[in-house]
C-alpha cells in the first residue's frame, strides 16, 4: 500500500525539510511502486512545477538521503526510495540497479550478500553496480 500523504510530509519533517507541494509529490510517485520511475515520467506528472524547481526538489531529496539514483542512462535518469539505512551523510544500499530490456522497468534487486570490493592503495566509498536483460515478468 502507498504512503500516505502524512506520511509523507512527516518522513520529510523527520529530515528536517519543509513539505512542499513538489517534494510531497516527488516522494509519493518514487515510493509508488517498486520500480524507479524516470526523471521524464516525474517531469510529466509536474508539469506546472518548472525545471528548476524540479531540480532542485530532487537535489535535496538525494542529499537527505530520501531517493538514490538507481540509473542513468543515454536518454533519461531513474529515481527510486532510499531504504531506512541512508541519511544526509550516506547512501546505504546493498543492491544492484536491473534495467530490463523489453518491459524498459528499472529495479533496485537486493543482493543476498553485500558486494565487497578492495583495490589496493586505494579507498573505496561506495560501489555502483548496474545491470541490464530481461526481468522476471518479461522472460
Amino acid at each position: 500500500m502507498p504512503d500516505s500523504t502524512d506520511q509523507i510530509k512527516q518522513l520529510l519533517r523527520d529530515r528536517s525539510l519543509r513539505a512542499t507541494p513538489t517534494r510531497v509529490e516527488v516522494m509519493r510517485l518514487v515510493r509508488e511502486d517498486e520500480t524507479a520511475v524516470a526523471y521524464s515520467t516525474l517531469q510529466a506528472h509536474l508539469a506546472d512545477t518548472d525545471r528548476v524547481t524540479l531540480y532542485r526538489t530532487l537535489n535535496t531529496l538525494l542529499e537527505n538521503g530520501l531517493i538514490h539514483k538507481a540509473l542513468t542512462t543515454e536518454h533519461d535518469t531513474f529515481y527510486a526510495a532510499c531504504d531506512t539505512g541512508c541519511s544526509a551523510h550516506e547512501h546505504a544500499h546493498d543492491h544492484i540497479h536491473f534495467k530490463c530490456t523489453v518491459c524498459d522497468q528499472v529495479t533496485c534487486e537486493q543482493l543476498p550478500e553485500a558486494v565487497q570490493l578492495t583495490l589496493p592503495g586505494h579507498v573505496i566509498s561506495e560501489v555502483s553496480i548496474s545491470a541490464t536483460g530481461v526481468c522476471e515478468g518479461c522472460g
